[in-house]
């Protein structure tokens, strides 16, 4: 909605990550450069989603199928193409999508939910994208963000709990009607689930309202190189983006206090 601070979920977290990376991102009026590496590991996240879409969609393992090898026959992506390790393990892991596709017994779904919540009083607006959404019979919901990787628990909650309030602001669910949030890994097939009532879902906006308001305020946007620098696309445009030599820091036995150690590491 005009005149209000957009927050979504990928704003917060790289803004947690470097602070720089989200000046690059959303205040520096850049064009973001294109991702030096494409990784089969991308590779599948994308065309799995895209797959899992399209079988949302039609309802059609088939199609879904289509989808997934299609797009990894694409020239650009061969490390993952057909004869490949991570062609196969693309396609095992959208047969266990299929699977769970078949096991959920819903009235209606929706792929791919992008929505927002908006809170006029406070000049912010949550939006949310979540990978499928579900009414069931009796009035509940469910919503899904399937996972192909090693993901961090507390990563999947946030983004669920984003997904939880744009559900119940879209289709104007009832007060008392709960809804289950789902993180599917289809990798290790782990299904983490919390079941949401209302008052969860007030406290996360009065959250992202707070978090909000500290990134607005905040006026210096220094770099703090990462791990994940190594995939930062706005790398080649920061000069802070590698890690420091040890020898910058002058560490010395004197800032270490304790029981000596041999070279090797510590005290056997």
């Amino acid at each position: 909605m005009s005149g209000l601070f957009t927050i979504t979920h990928s704003m917060v977290q790289s803004y947690e990550r470097c602070r720089k990376q989200y000046w690059f991102t959303y205040l520096s009026g850049f064009e973001r450069p294109p991702d030096e590496v494409v990784t089969p590991a991308g590779l599948i996240g994308t065309g799995v989603h895209r797959a899992m879409k399209t079988l949302c969609l039609t309802g059609d393992p088939e199609d879904g199928a289509r989808e997934l090898d299609a797009y990894l026959r694409m020239p650009a992506h061969d490390c993952a193409g057909p004869g490949t390790d991570a062609f196969d393990r693309a396609m095992a892991l959208y047969a266990r999508g299929c699977e769970a596709h078949a096991s959920i017994a819903s009235e209606d779904r929706w792929p791919e939910l992008d929505t927002w919540a908006p809170v006029p009083s406070r000049a912010v607006t949550v939006r949310a994208r979540i990978d499928r959404a579900d009414r069931f019979a009796g009035g509940s919901w469910q919503v899904i963000d399937w996972k192909t990787g090693h993901d961090l628990d507390e990563v999947t909650d946030a983004q669920l709990d984003l997904g939880h309030v744009a559900v119940r602001t879209s289709f104007r669910v009832p007060r008392d009607a709960t809804v289950r949030a789902v993180g599917w890994n289809l990798r290790s097939g782990q299904v983490r689930e919390r079941v949401l009532r209302r008052d969860d879902a007030v406290a996360t906006v009065k959250r992202y309202i707070g978090i909000a308001y500290r990134i607005q305020a905040t006026k210096d946007f220094p770099a703090t190189p990462n791990r994940a620098c190594g995939f930062c696309a706005w790398r080649p445009l920061c000069p802070d983006s590698e890690p420091p030599a040890v020898s910058e820091w002058d560490w010395s036995d004197d800032d270490l206090p304790g029981d000596d150690a041999p070279a090797g590491g510590p005290s056997a």
